[in-house]
């Protein structure tokens, strides 16, 4: 009881912290694999970086976003996750915006498996680019922990704190504070629930219930909603071998549909 008070203590400095941040520009694309053993995917350990000491080999993932379908706010990440010893790590590259705006983002993370318990680590710098202004840049660095409570229930957290850089003058920004928890329950083999509760400061709390169906290890069907902007969505998948390919969308009610393409290879050999 003592350790759940903590976590939503955290959830409420979080919302009491004044000053103008810089949020991230970040994809739509919603995976609850970084609370789960056999749903995990080369994008998880953004979620979650404690993730990565439960090792699934070599990991990797390629993704395309338009933004409420404006060519202005496309997106593409690249990552990837491998195991080093007893725990794991991953890289992502991210790059949106166009010529009169773009952000460019890069995450270096480390986990640690520690029996039912992993630890994670991961630091990440930022830089934006405004026409006919100079870049900015902002760095930050994160832990979390993911905990084993049974054999298909796996709970975790993570928070980030800003490192360096701020922008402006009059009202200046900088990186912001966050908070995650999650909860990840393998009902059946082919069936995955997960509940998620992000705060970021100068922002709602968001909540993000997910659940997500295999058929024949061959297609994938994941549907969610995201209570920040009241939006619902949907994921569809097809695998053959180690190639993944897969299709979502998230529909908010104001701006629109933001589609998204992914493709994901993987070379899952757990560490020894």
């Amino acid at each position: 009881m003592r350790v759940i008070q903590i976590l939503w203590g955290l959830l409420f400095c979080l919302k009491g912290m004044g000053q103008t941040a810089h949020a991230a520009f970040t994809h739509a694309y919603l995976t609850g694999g970084a609370y789960s053993e056999h749903f995990t995917d080369a994008f998880s350990f953004t979620s979650n970086p404690a993730c990565l000491g439960d090792g699934h080999g070599l990991l990797s993932g390629l993704l395309a976003e338009r933004k409420w379908m404006l060519k202005e706010l496309d997106l593409f990440e690249l990552s990837v996750s491998g195991i080093l010893g007893k725990g794991g790590w991953g890289i992502s590259i991210q790059q949106s915006g166009d010529a009169d705006y773009s952000e460019q983002g890069l995450e270096l993370a480390y986990g640690k498996d520690l029996g039912r318990l992993e630890m994670g680590i991961r630091f990440g710098y930022s830089r934006n680019q405004a026409a006919g202004y100079p870049p900015a840049g902002f760095g930050s660095s994160g832990i979390g922990i993911r905990f084993h409570l049974t054999e298909k229930l796996i709970t975790g957290w993570e928070i980030g704190l800003p490192v360096f850089g701020r922008a402006g003058k009059t009202n200046p920004e900088k990186g912001p504070e966050f908070f995650r928890m999650g909860l990840g329950y393998e009902w059946r083999a082919d069936l995955f629930l997960a509940f998620q509760v992000e705060k970021t400061s100068g922002l709602p709390v968001n909540v993000i219930p997910s659940l997500e169906y295999r058929y024949g290890e061959q297609f994938f069907f994941s549907f969610g909603i995201n209570s920040l902007g009241g939006a619902l969505y949907f994921k569809s998948g097809w695998k053959k071998n180690r190639l993944c390919i897969q299709l979502y969308t998230i529909y908010e009610p104001v701006l629109g549909f933001s589609p998204g393409l992914v493709l994901l290879l993987e070379r899952k050999n757990k560490k020894g």
